[in-house]
């Protein structure tokens, strides 16, 4: 027994030294806070001593004492700020996070039931609206973050904006019907964590953000690749099939789409994508390129050719095109070689003839792609008894060969 009042006592003695300590550092805040300066000093302070003793961690009010420490900073930059005094923009905002960060902590300590049961939010009301004032400044925080490319920051304000919506501190605001923002910064809040690659967090508040309807084509996108990066498929091809059908023109939706049918050894889809696509655009060269580069994979040579030249009509420098033509044209001989053993060899060599200008003028505009026009013209050459063309593309062959 004596041995456990010995220990009580030491502990005691112990403990007594560092709660007397605790409170002499809170008093010194509290002089801080009442003096009107060295607010900095008394959030230093205060953070301190909820961190070294859980019991003042979890006092709501030291939190409060914590919450006007901030606030009195804010007020002063906010003052600065208006009136054009020199200021740091950045601690403007790190204090505005903090007002919401230390604002819901305390409310969430201040709705802790009692013995009975019973909520009774002593602080809330007065912070709700205090909060509520100072909340357009997390908006534009997180623009002015995204401004100097720190989508980091950026994120973490139009996050803590948004949350704003559903935190039960502002029940009485009602954001979600009045607040006409809230789309605008659920798209950049998007729009940073695409730039944070984290597509769990573009896909965060993309419902919301499908309210701004002047930046839906670019917000699919970001949906796109985040389904994409996480590896959801049938995600991905849905939203690309919306994006398509709801913005035909825009540079990202056609090409994925094509991109996925094709990997997936679709031809038939590709072919209608392209077919649609030019229902909305009958001239659009990436639609015609689409269309004839699936003709040629479906054997369809005649109807390649047909829409090859159609893009050499609208644009004589699509380097693909001439390809098309000489590829189809060279697959033609070889369907009619397999079909016909009593073959015409003079019909045969009219179809090499006839490729051959489109495979020269392939090599001229894509004289990179030696890979592709080089085996081309070597049959071509060869069938048509060109010597001196056979040798110099013979050589190019043999150049390239490892």
């Amino acid at each position: 027994m004596m041995k456990k009042l010995i220990t009580v006592t030491l502990l005691l003695l112990t403990i007594i030294p560092c709660l007397r300590a605790q409170r002499k550092e809170i008093s010194q805040a509290r002089s801080y806070i009442k003096s009107g300066k060295d607010f900095a000093k008394a959030e230093q302070l205060l953070r301190g001593v909820m961190a070294n003793d859980s019991a003042s961690g979890r006092d709501p009010r030291v939190h409060a004492l914590l919450l006007q420490s901030i606030e009195k900073q804010y007020a002063e930059g906010n003052e600065k700020l208006y009136l054009r005094q020199k200021y740091d923009t950045t601690t403007f905002f790190v204090l505005t996070k903090k007002l919401f960060d230390v604002s819901w902590q305390l409310d969430s300590l201040d709705a802790i039931p009692d013995k009975k049961g019973r909520v009774k939010a002593k602080y809330r009301g007065r912070n709700a609206q205090m909060l509520n004032k100072c909340r357009p400044n997390l908006f534009y925080g997180g623009t002015y973050y995204l401004r100097k490319g720190n989508y980091r920051d950026a994120f973490e304000l139009f996050d803590m904006y948004i949350q704003c919506m559903s935190h039960p501190m502002f029940g009485t605001f009602d954001y979600a019907k009045t607040d006409k923002r809230l789309s605008e910064a659920a798209y950049w809040a998007c729009y940073s964590a695409t730039n944070l690659n984290n597509p769990d967090l573009v896909l965060k508040h993309s419902g919301l953000a499908e309210g701004d309807s002047t930046k839906l084509d670019y917000l699919l996108m970001y949906v796109a690749e985040a389904h994409l990066q996480k590896g959801d498929t049938s995600a991905y091809h849905t939203t690309l099939k919306r994006g398509f059908s709801q913005y035909p023109r825009f540079r990202y939706f056609f090409p994925h789409l094509m991109d996925y049918y094709t990997e997936n050894g679709d031809y038939g889809s590709c072919l209608s994508l392209a077919n649609e696509a030019l229902s909305v655009d009958s001239t659009n060269i990436l639609f015609l390129y689409a269309k004839a580069n699936t003709l040629l994979s479906l054997g369809r040579n005649d109807e390649c050719v047909e829409v090859s030249k159609r893009i050499i009509e609208l644009n004589d420098t699509v380097a693909e095109a001439y390809y098309y033509i000489g590829m189809a044209i060279l697959n033609k001989i070889v369907a009619y070689e397999k079909a016909d053993e009593r073959q015409d060899k003079t019909q045969i060599k009219a179809l090499y003839k006839e490729a051959m200008p489109y495979l020269e003028n392939y090599r001229v505009l894509a004289p990179e792609e030696k890979k592709k026009w080089a085996p081309a013209l070597y049959r071509v050459y060869l069938n048509l008894n060109m010597g001196k063309q056979f040798d110099d593309i013979d050589r190019i062959i043999n150049e390239e060969k490892p």
